[in-house]
């Protein structure tokens, strides 16, 4: 049991090192930033947009 829990702990602790490069990279990187944060943004307000069209009708 000791060693399955070792072993998630080691598997989890790198999967959070990996999304913390990735971030990073996002973060850096102007053009993966806009795909990252503002096109889901955009296809959020339109999303909400076309439901508020839809339940006036």
């Amino acid at each position: 049991m000791t060693d399955l829990l070792t072993s998630v702990g080691a598997v989890f602790t790198q999967v959070v090192s990996w999304a913390g490069t990735v971030g990073e990279t996002i973060v850096g990187t102007p053009v993966l930033l806009l795909f990252a944060v503002a096109v889901p943004l955009c296809g959020l307000g339109v999303g909400m947009f076309k439901r508020l069209l839809s339940t006036r009708g």
